[in-house]
């Protein structure tokens, strides 16, 4: 039997003294994770004696994109993200990626907050946010401390945040210049798709050349990070030297130095080296570069 009580906290404030005052609490945000978990019974909950619903604090929600920089409240709903329009015109992958998540009544409760926090491997935040080499904001009545998401990431389903601490928003640097982007992303099955592999591509051309790139994983790895080698061959390049084959070769490749070769693969590989190809391919034909 699960045991704990159910607290609701109405104000920022408010929820950051439950968490200083009490131990073993979980915040509760769309709740699509924590329910399920909750209904299966998950033995995580032996070690939780608080939910704390934390849905309507207005603090934590909301998008604001300035000319430097961007933030999405950590409460911002993955719909709130596919409609905004500004958002769809100046990071359309970062609306790829949040309408690529489960079913509509999924992405109308859940937030990207929760997907950030709840850290599972096939997170689809994960990749544009670390292409955007974005921050988390985290807040407790001891203060404030920003952390990049990489080195928020621990392992799956395990992140840096204390138990004090809420996620108040996710910061970033606004892409610059001319840039170009894709997401990729292969599901389980096309309702309700839960990802197998995703990826996201960002990069920045000055003169027809690459200047930055970064072609970052998102289940294909045990937690997502950037290929480092895709970046590196892609890194400089003049798009008409780009083979879009050889990136998929290359991540491919990287993804197994990584993981180790698994029972996944066979499948995994030629499946990872598609998508990048794909997402090269999109970066080309978007720059309008036709070889």
């Amino acid at each position: 039997m699960i045991d704990y009580q159910l607290l609701r906290a109405r104000s920022f404030n408010e929820a950051l003294e439950i968490l200083e005052s009490k131990k073993n609490v979980r915040c509760l945000a769309g709740g699509t994770d924590i329910l399920v978990d909750l209904h299966h019974k998950d033995e995580f909950f032996d070690s939780v004696d608080y939910l704390l619903d934390i849905n309507s604090i207005d603090e934590l929600k909301g998008i604001k994109l300035g000319k430097k920089e961007g933030e999405i409240g950590s409460l911002t709903t993955h719909s709130e993200i596919i409609e905004n329009k500004e958002l769809q015109e100046k990071l359309p992958f970062v609306a790829a990626a949040a309408a690529s998540i489960g079913s509509t009544q999924i992405r109308n409760r859940a937030t990207i907050g929760g997907n950030l926090v709840n850290a599972a491997a096939c997170a689809d935040s994960f990749s544009p946010m670390i292409a955007l080499e974005a921050e988390v904001v985290l807040v407790s009545k001891r203060g404030e401390r920003r952390l990049s998401i990489r080195d928020f990431i621990k392992s799956p389903y395990k992140t840096a945040l204390a138990e004090d601490e809420l996620l108040k928003k996710i910061v970033f640097p606004m892409p610059q210049g001319e840039y170009y982007s894709s997401y990729q992303k292969i599901g389980r099955r096309k309702a309700v798709s839960i990802s197998r592999i995703s990826l996201t591509l960002l990069a920045e051309v000055k003169a027809e050349k690459i200047v930055n790139i970064q072609v970052v994983s998102g289940a294909a790895t045990p937690s997502p990070v950037p290929f480092e080698k895709v970046n590196e061959y892609l890194s400089a390049k003049n798009l008409a030297e780009v083979d879009s084959k050889e990136a998929g070769r290359i991540a491919a490749e990287e993804m197994v130095e990584i993981t180790g070769r698994r029972w996944s693969t066979p499948y995994k590989q030629p499946a990872l080296s598609k998508l990048v190809e794909r997402a090269v391919e999109d970066m080309l034909e978007e720059a309008g570069y036709n070889g």
